[in-house]
């Protein structure tokens, strides 16, 4: 699970066909993968979480 910098959650699995993320597979490539830019859905889709405040 990802904590992004907007305040929302991300759970980065590698779920064929759905997700296509074979780096969540080995541990040398999720260790490159820390602090590295990921867009989020929601900001994208303009949704609220319940994780945010107001």
């Amino acid at each position: 699970m990802a904590e992004l910098s907007c305040g929302h959650t991300q759970h980065l699995r590698h779920q064929p066909p759905w997700q296509s993320r074979a780096w969540v597979l080995d541990p040398a490539q999720r260790i490159e993968k820390i602090g590295q830019p990921f867009a989020c859905g929601w900001c994208a889709q303009a949704s609220v979480s319940d994780n945010l405040g107001d």
